[in-house]
């Protein structure tokens, strides 16, 4: 395939997921609005909790798909029709297991349930009910037709996958906006969370079949094949184990150490960042295959100049993303949930900071993932994961929720950056890190100085005693014109702005064309 190629589907996919997280970032304010209006804020918290625990039994968002669309790649650019075949078996049988485990799991966890919440949680709510709810959406992916989607992203088309998701969300959530609004009944609105997955995966199955026809569940893997794969999934494991253990644990701590409302008005906070994450997540998911596909074909030349640009762009969005958050944050929640369901603003400072060190490494996770360099640095997620929990739960202890931001970018800052940078370049560009920390300092710093000149010319509007939504829209306008112009001025000379331009305007001429 072609950087042409690659390019073109990148953007398809990256719009194409754009729109899906447009969906999801919506709506959610809305119902979370809903819940708290016609239910009360412990049931917000309660749908965070169990989110939380049953997103880190989830092997879906541990990601480890990761591992099995790597071994697509190659098969299907050469034609190789019975490999795919036997892997999607495998992948098939590898899905049914984590189902039945994730079933296993869950269930044994039910006892633990009111050990999770300090306080009280709503009388005419049966934890256990909702709880298997939740566990039964998140088990029927698994044992349907999950491992079909390995073919999509394989194939650099991501974008058919967003659009089924975009049309069963899209009515997800409307169809509980209107059981909220009519019913107030919290057991009705969560049962079409299972539904829309029952929905999506038999869209997903059947679009699949069609698409592929040629690719059925058959066949059997070398076992030479078979073991280098169980390597890199248990190599995955840990690594996305990790992750989601670290998002998942602030949550279950503040809700044991803090109690539900604490940890709704946390959830809602969250829920912006997480939801910010998705939308740059949109941009790693839809080059990887790309990357993939060029780290077999380029040189090492390309490859480095591929990642410096890509991590400029990254720097970039994310240093932007993390000045918006500075800025409006606060004028937002205001609007939104009111000055009671409001943290400091030494907190947010926190989230923010908490935003740049989870997505500020990304692109050499992006690099990693594409050439399936999971074994290289096997340990560091167990390393993180025990770090992380104590010092939640010490930290949560003495300073409260500040104190599962601050574990969080203590892991990420100082675990995670240092050990996958010297992973990275040692094994795929064969060069000395100093460089590019260098580069990673100034765009950090660059980014800090941009953040607090944004935030002060932001603090002269409210001098002028406006309307809280004037208030954020003209702070919002600030925030789009002023760091991106201060970005433009130092950075213009640079070679990873000079080739960023360059990209873009010949994906512009292009499109001309077509036009």
């Amino acid at each position: 395939m072609n950087s042409e190629s690659r390019t073109k589907r990148s953007i398809k996919n990256v719009i194409t997921g754009f729109s899906l997280k447009i969906i999801g970032l919506i709506f959610p304010f809305i119902i979370k609005t809903v819940i708290i209006k016609e239910l009360g804020i412990n049931y917000l918290g309660l749908n965070s909790l169990f989110t939380s625990i049953l997103m880190m039994l989830s092997l879906s968002e541990l990601g480890i798909g990761s591992a099995l669309v790597f071994n697509m790649y190659k098969p299907i650019a050469n034609g190789e029709k019975e490999k795919v075949c036997a892997l999607l078996k495998a992948y098939r049988d590898i899905y049914r297991i984590i189902g039945i485990v994730i079933s296993v799991i869950g269930i044994l966890l039910i006892p633990f349930l009111p050990l999770l919440i300090k306080g009280g949680y709503p009388k005419d709510i049966n934890i256990y009910v909702l709880y298997l709810i939740y566990l039964f959406n998140t088990v029927i992916s698994y044992l349907m037709f999950a491992y079909k989607k390995s073919l999509w992203e394989a194939s650099q088309l991501n974008g058919y996958n967003n659009i089924l998701e975009m049309i069963t969300t899209f009515f997800m959530y409307i169809m509980q906006i209107i059981v909220l609004i009519l019913f107030k009944n919290y057991y009705i609105y969560i049962i079409f969370l299972p539904l829309s997955t029952l929905a999506l995966n038999l869209l997903r199955s059947y679009f699949v079949d069609k698409n592929f026809p040629e690719y059925k569940c058959y066949g059997k893997l070398e076992k030479g094949f078979i073991k280098s794969l169980y390597l890199k999934v248990k190599a995955l494991l840990g690594h996305k184990i990790g992750s989601t253990v670290i998002t998942g644990a602030d949550s279950i701590v503040i809700s044991s150490m803090l109690g539900l409302e604490t940890l709704a008005i946390y959830s809602n906070y969250y829920q912006i960042i997480n939801a910010l994450i998705g939308v740059v997540t949109i941009f790693y998911t839809s080059i990887t295959a790309s990357i993939g596909n060029l780290l077999v074909n380029a040189n090492k030349h390309e490859k480095m100049k591929n990642f410096n640009t890509l991590t400029f762009i990254n720097n970039w969005i994310v240093g932007w993303f993390s000045i918006c958050l500075l800025c409006l944050f606060q004028p937002f929640m205001k609007i939104w949930m009111g000055k009671d369901l409001m943290f400091s603003f030494d907190i947010v400072i926190l989230f923010v900071i908490y935003f740049y060190a989870w997505l500020f490494r990304r692109i050499g996770l992006t690099y990693k993932d594409a050439a399936g360099m999971w074994e290289e640095d096997f340990w560091k997620p167990y390393v993180g994961i025990i770090v992380n929990i104590v010092a939640n739960i010490v930290l949560c202890h003495y300073i409260g929720v500040a104190g599962a931001l601050i574990s969080t970018i203590i892991i990420m800052l100082f675990i995670y950056f240092p050990w996958e940078t010297k992973v990275i370049f040692e094994k795929i560009f064969e060069q000395k890190t100093k460089r590019y920390y260098m580069k990673m300092i100034q765009y950090a710093s660059v980014t800090i100085v941009f953040g607090v000149i944004t935030y002060i010319v932001c603090n002269f509007i409210d001098v002028f005693y406006l309307h809280d939504i004037t208030i954020l829209l003209v702070k919002a306008f600030i925030c789009v014109i002023l760091p991106n112009i201060l970005f433009a001025i130092i950075y213009h000379n640079t070679e990873e702005f000079k080739d960023t331009k360059k990209r873009v305007c010949s994906i512009i001429s292009k499109r001309k064309k077509v036009i």
